[in-house]
C-alpha cells in the first residue's frame, strides 16, 4: 500500500506532555518521547496506550508546539507503545527557517 503520509517526517527528540480524557470521562495526562515529526503530525513512544481516533492536547516546548491532535495509531512494542498523532484545528509545525 505504500506510505500514505502527506508530508516527510524528520527525526526529532524531546519530551511531549499530553492530556486527554479516557473512555470513562476521566482526565488523564502523560509524557511521550518524540521519535519523529512532520508538518502535520508526530510519532511518540509512550508507556501507556492511547485510544485510536481519540483526541489529545499537546505541549511540546522543544518544537514550539501547543495544540490538539487526533490519535491515528497506537501499536504495542515490548513494554511501550508507538503512537502516531495527526495535528488538528489548523495546528502545524512552525517553520524553522
Amino acid at each position: 500500500m505504500g506510505d500514505l503520509r502527506k508530508s516527510d517526517r524528520q527525526s526529532f527528540e524531546g519530551k511531549v506532555l499530553l492530556t486527554w480524557t479516557d473512555a470513562n470521562g476521566t482526565p488523564c495526562s502523560g509524557k511521550g518521547e518524540c521519535l519523529d515529526i512532520s508538518e502535520g503530525g508526530l510519532k511518540l513512544k509512550m508507556t501507556s496506550p492511547l485510544a485510536v481516533r481519540g483526541y489529545v492536547s499537546i505541549r511540546f516546548k522543544d518544537a514550539n508546539l501547543h495544540g490538539a491532535a487526533s490519535v491515528r495509531s497506537c501499536i504495542r512494542k515490548n513494554l511501550t507503545y508507538i503512537v502516531g498523532l495527526e495535528f488538528t484545528g489548523g495546528m502545524r509545525l512552525p517553520s524553522r527557517g
